[in-house]
């Protein structure tokens, strides 16, 4: 409040003001420039700014008398004013006066309060006090206080609790947070309240954009510890609840890790349907056919196998082998569903997440040896030059005979006549792909593992070798047969469109291969997924679309039932505005996915230098503007910049050494200098 509304104030008024949220009493020895020097009813001297003034009650006190006297008269004031604001029922008040539009001075409800008695300044600022203290039944607004309506009151009661029930929540969980970080590490921790956790963990993943970012910050502030997203981090790996290479991005995304209950007891149900394959009209029996896999060592769901037998005179039948994920999985059944909403299995170099639970992705759908599996099996006839004179795509049964590992078939390239005559016309496949105006710019693959105990292996693979170049170009043509098929009959499906990939034209000269490799994609325009189809530039292929991996992406499996749908009642099994529908799900979850396997891959690379104390980095500069270098590590497949030194000149092209500056994983920090 303003001097002007405290007109009486004067050395010897009385006040009264809030101080830590506590209205206390003083005496004012002196004023000067709207402030106030007070002497407070806890022996202390303060200056107070006149709007902080709530009552005054002039000449009350001499402030020339001893301090103790004046503390002391200052405390007996008080001891006044409680007891009379004891008399005051505030729930009586508000009943005689609720519905009443106007508000009401303190002198005036002390009158009511205390009719037939002599009001005084201890009985307004009695009544005042209770009113300032009770925050239910009246507003205090412009030195008035207004009665709430019921409605507003019962409003405000429930305010008020949820208000207490954060306090005491704020104060138990603090008492709880300080517990955790002060015990010994390796201490077992019981969870106060979940509630508190998943906020901490909203805090931990979303910072200031979190709703719980205001209520843990309090939280931390009162236990002690930085209200930082760090922090958080450390608190909830110390709790347990998270571990210390926590994969924070898959929580940010939202992207789904295990499976519910129900989803499991379905996909088990539906095991029951491996009984159901049968031989005859509907099914095609290749478990004759010598059908082999190729897959890496670790691979557990085998959702595709290829067959390969000469038929004389230069000809060869080659079957391609799509496990058939939709004779298990229904339409909008409960695992299709789920399936629907995860897009795609993901695979993290510490973990593998499946799109299909594993009784399904690694036991009834998966090719696995020696057993009976049902297929989308595309039948090839091809001559020596890789001509495919004839093709069937017809459901079948399959049993594999042999699963190879890339590297076994890289030998049997070598030794084998059956598989160098294959790898010839695979051979053959790619260069009609590249007369067909493909571009080839294959990039070798660097694969990171963690082990139980977190040691982190990093091995890179190069995708020219024989098996790799065998199994690449058989999907690729049995996607672009099932592309044809389902254009043919103008079927909408969900096609992979690229419309452009233009020729680098700023030809940098370079020593590296990869260095090109990677200036030309760039140049490359975005595939698309499109319910119509239209050319594919970099595989030389129109139309093109995926169907050989149902297991693992539901935009084949989607593929897979449009097909199986045309083959056995000539119709599509979704509409086109279905399919944009689903279309729109997949872009977005594609993205995310996208994003979680670009940063966590770079979180285990980061952490593989961590481990193996790895100093300084071979580097291509890729570009370059006036401050920076753009990297490529070409051991790491992973990208940086570093400023350009001023002592020695860069360019595209070249390698450059680079000294480590810093590094911290979780952080996602790794700083360079080129040396």
């Amino acid at each position: 409040m303003s001097q002007s509304e405290w007109p009486g104030v004067a050395p010897g008024t009385v006040v009264e003001f809030f101080e830590a949220k506590e209205l206390l009493l003083g005496v004012c020895l002196a004023v000067k420039d709207q402030k106030l020097s007070v002497l407070t009813e806890n022996n202390r001297e303060m200056s107070l700014v006149m709007r902080r003034v709530v009552s005054a009650s002039p000449a009350k006190l001499n402030p020339a008398q001893n301090r103790d006297d004046l503390v002391r008269a200052l405390k007996k004031i008080r001891g006044e004013r409680e007891s009379l604001a004891a008399q005051v029922d505030v729930a009586e008040l508000w009943s005689v006066l609720e519905g009443e539009p106007e508000g009401y001075s303190p002198q005036d409800l002390a009158e009511l309060v205390f009719a037939g008695a002599v009001v005084t300044d201890d009985h307004v600022a009695a009544v005042q006090r209770v009113l300032l203290a009770d925050r239910l039944y009246f507003q205090f607004k412009d030195g008035l206080f207004a009665a709430r309506t019921a409605e507003q009151v019962e409003r405000r009661r429930e305010d008020m609790e949820r208000e207490a029930r954060k306090e005491r929540l704020l104060e138990e969980g603090a008492q709880w947070v300080r517990r955790v970080m002060q015990a010994k590490p390796g201490a077992r921790y019981d969870i106060f309240n979940e509630d508190i956790v998943e906020k901490i963990k909203e805090f931990c993943l979303f910072g200031q954009d979190a709703e719980s970012a205001s209520f843990v910050k309090e939280l931390f502030g009162r236990s002690g510890i930085p209200a930082q997203q760090g922090a958080a981090f450390r608190f909830l790996v110390r709790l347990g609840v998270w571990s210390e290479n926590e994969n924070l991005y898959l929580h940010q995304q939202g992207l789904a890790t295990d499976f519910a209950p129900e989803i499991l007891h379905a996909a088990e149900a539906g095991k029951d349907r491996l009984q159901r394959i049968t031989v005859g009209e509907e099914r095609a029996d290749f478990r004759s056919y010598e059908a082999f896999t190729i897959d890496s060592a670790s691979t557990r769901d085998l959702d595709d196998a290829l067959s390969f037998r000469p038929l004389g005179e230069d000809r060869w039948e080659v079957g391609v082998h799509i496990a058939d994920a939709a004779h298990f999985v229904d339409m909008d059944d409960p695992v299709d569903r789920e399936a629907a909403s995860r897009v795609t299995s993901i695979y993290l170099p510490d973990r593998r997440i499946p799109m299909l639970p594993p009784s399904l992705s690694e036991e009834a759908c998966s090719l696995c040896p020696e057993k009976d599996r049902a297929t989308l099996s595309f039948v090839m006839e091809v001559d020596a030059s890789g001509w495919i004179h004839a093709w069937k795509i017809l459901p079948g049964v399959v049993r594999v005979s042999r699963r190879l590992t890339y590297e076994q078939v890289d030998r049997l390239v070598e030794t084998d006549p059956t598989f160098k005559a294959l790898f010839h016309l695979s051979e053959r496949l790619r260069e009609q792909r590249r007369e067909r105006g493909a571009v080839l710019l294959p990039l070798p693959e660097i694969h990171i593992s963690v082990n139980d105990h977190g040691m982190i292996q990093l091995v890179r693979y190069e995708k020219e070798n024989p098996s790799q170049i065998i199994v690449s170009e058989w999907m690729i043509a049995a996607n672009g047969l099932a592309a044809a098929y389902l254009a043919e009959k103008d079927l909408p499906a969900i096609y992979r469109c690229q419309a452009e990939c233009r020729p680098e034209t700023d030809q940098v000269q370079s020593d590296y291969p990869i260095f090109h490799i990677y200036r030309q994609r760039r140049l490359f325009a975005r595939a698309e997924l499109e319910t119509r189809p239209g050319p594919h530039c970099s595989l030389g292929m129109n139309p093109y679309t995926t169907v050989t991996s149902p297991i693992r992406r539901y935009t084949d499996l989607v593929v897979q039932r449009q097909i199986k749908t045309a083959l056995s009642e000539g119709r599509p099994a979704y509409a086109e505005d279905v399919l944009e529908k689903i279309l729109t799900h997949i872009r977005v979850q594609l993205g995310k996915v996208a994003f979680v396997h670009r940063k966590w891959t770079r979180y285990w690379i980061l952490r593989y230098l961590e481990q193996e104390d790895i100093q300084s980095l071979n580097a291509i500069v890729l570009d370059k503007n006036a401050r920076f270098a753009y990297l490529l590590l070409p051991d790491f497949l992973m990208e940086v910049h570093a400023p350009l030194p001023q002592e020695q000149a860069v360019t595209a092209g070249e390698m450059v050494r680079l000294k480590i500056e810093r590094l911290n994983p979780r952080d996602d920090v790794l700083r360079v200098q080129i040396v």
